[in-house]
């Protein structure tokens, strides 16, 4: 708890303050993302994790294709090795903390649950213990870490009731003092990134529309320098947890950055008909596409939408298909011309 016992010694650069200053703003907008985007939320959430589930397996390294991976992103699948079984307990783990990420409370119950849904069918984790010398006693007796998890849990309540603290700062503190207290016996690493994820996903509903871990993968080198630097002095209690600090900030600019943009498009598209703006996008795609070019600029757009969109163009020889099944692609035909083939569309012709 060395580094959230002192948080007196942070000081915060104008920098800092300025990018606090825009983030707080962004998050103000939350009551307006959430009653613009209200009609497709199911569309947001699903897409935001299959991104959270993709970029957990390329960050964790797993023993797993591409394709794969993203079956397990998408659709109910039957895991056949650890990896697969530990990425299936991600997916149940995010998927029960989406459903209510306000109701997330730092409670030794819920990392207990958390380490329940994660070891299922995968490599065991239990909290870890230490040998402690009683009181007047020169007897050693085995002490579990879950009791020191429950007084940092505590003193994390107790800094934010303060409100000395800036949020992210705290929980940039909480993060390292989990770490390098050694809680759990396997997996720590990965459960502290997931209760900072959970704190994170409580407190900026961005999370809801963006993908978190889409951005923290490509992070990961400058996280784990800023893991390293803050570990260097966290046991004499001067942990340097400025670089992790501001790394989330930035995170967080960066997601609400994008779900800024996709507001402004969502406003434009829902006076559009859905088919008739992708085939607009058809039109400014590359001649060659494929189906996934028209997820990414789509996004709240069902599967269903898209595949009728492409039948119907298909049959108004506008796109022809090249191959079949997942990794087919698609040709955008200017002139729908079969006997002469494809034509150049000019402005001037006669």
């Amino acid at each position: 708890m060395k580094a959230l016992a002192n948080m007196e010694r942070i000081q915060i650069s104008n920098e800092v303050v300025l990018l606090l200053l825009s983030l707080y703003e962004s998050k103000g907008k939350s009551f307006f993302y959430d009653d613009l985007f209200s009609r497709d939320l199911g569309a947001f959430e699903r897409k935001t994790m299959e991104n959270n589930l993709i970029a957990l397996a390329h960050y964790l390294n797993l023993n797993m294709t591409d394709a794969r991976i993203k079956l397990f992103a998408k659709k109910p699948m039957s895991a056949r090795t650890k990896d697969e079984f530990l990425l299936s307990n991600l997916k149940s783990a995010l998927n029960q903390l989406h459903k209510r990420p306000e109701s997330f409370e730092l409670l030794v119950n819920e990392v207990g649950n958390l380490i329940k849904l994660l070891t299922k069918n995968a490599d065991p984790i239990a909290f870890g213990t230490y040998e402690k010398q009683e009181d007047g006693m020169l007897k050693l007796k085995k002490v579990s870490k879950k009791d020191d998890l429950d007084l940092l849990m505590q003193l994390f309540e107790r800094n934010l009731k303060t409100k000395k603290y800036e949020l992210t700062q705290l929980i940039a503190n909480f993060y390292v003092d989990f770490l390098n207290m050694n809680i759990l016996t396997k997996h720590n690493d990965l459960v502290a990134l997931i209760l900072l994820y959970a704190l994170l996903a409580k407190n900026f509903s961005v999370f809801k529309y963006v993908s978190f871990f889409k951005y923290f993968l490509k992070e990961k080198e400058g996280w784990q320098s800023g893991i390293i630097t803050a570990n260097y002095y966290w046991s004499s209690g001067f942990a340097q947890t400025d670089m992790l600090s501001r790394m989330l900030v930035n995170l967080l600019l960066k997601s609400y950055e994008e779900v800024d943009d996709m507001a402004h498009e969502y406003i434009f598209e829902k006076d559009l008909n859905k088919s008739n703006n992708i085939e607009n996008s058809i039109l400014k795609l590359e001649e060659i596409f494929t189906k996934e070019d028209l997820r990414k600029r789509h996004p709240n757009v069902s599967d269903a939408t898209i595949d009728r969109t492409l039948k119907r163009l298909k049959l108004e020889d506008k796109i022809r298909p090249l191959g079949k099944g997942r990794s087919s692609k698609w040709q955008r035909i200017v002139s729908g011309n079969k006997k002469y083939g494809m034509e150049q569309l000019s402005l001037f012709n006669d």
